[in-house]
């Protein structure tokens, strides 16, 4: 596995590289079966949190955040194991709870909640006026919400990301 070459940036939303690095090296050592300390787990991939730096350059967020969405899968226990396929042994899906955040920038709560509400109605072949396609799915983009409550970026996009592949 390649360590990800993240953008560095002085202006907008960015992590703390240094921390994003130490952070990055323990994921890539957990899924090559590296030991170089306690292993990473999909519970410290979603409370990852990173300083952000007041002057100087850092990593953009939402590059780190796409990044730790995608390495959740893989981890031991990651994505795919806590979320069957439909029409597997768990029958129907269980709409996700997701966390919510404050005070970094998350997703619109009642955005968020329309589409999943159609996401699980047409993955759980219930009656829907517009049932959801993987592509739409791919496509969906919610209204960032800073300094209120919204739901948070990296879990709404890793359930996204299983929602998907339900439909393909």
């Amino acid at each position: 596995m390649l360590k990800p070459a993240f953008t560095v940036r002085r202006l907008g939303q960015r992590y703390d590289r240094g921390e994003v690095d130490a952070l990055v090296d323990r994921i890539i050592a957990t899924a090559e079966h590296r030991s170089v300390g306690p292993d990473v787990t999909v519970h410290d991939l979603r409370n990852a949190a990173f300083r952000t730096p007041l002057l100087g350059p850092g990593y953009p967020a939402e590059e780190v955040d796409n990044f730790l969405a995608d390495a959740e899968r893989w981890l031991p226990g990651g994505l795919v194991a806590q979320h069957p396929a439909p029409g597997g042994t768990a029958g129907t899906q269980a709409p996700p709870q997701f966390s919510t955040v404050r005070l970094r920038e998350g997703y619109d709560i009642a955005e968020v909640d329309e589409f999943v509400e159609r996401v699980m109605a047409t993955v759980n072949g219930l009656p829907v006026s517009r049932p959801v396609t993987a592509a739409e799915i791919r496509g969906a983009q919610f209204s960032p919400v800073r300094l209120a409550e919204g739901y948070d970026i990296v879990e709404v996009d890793m359930f996204l990301d299983t929602a998907e592949a339900w439909l393909t």
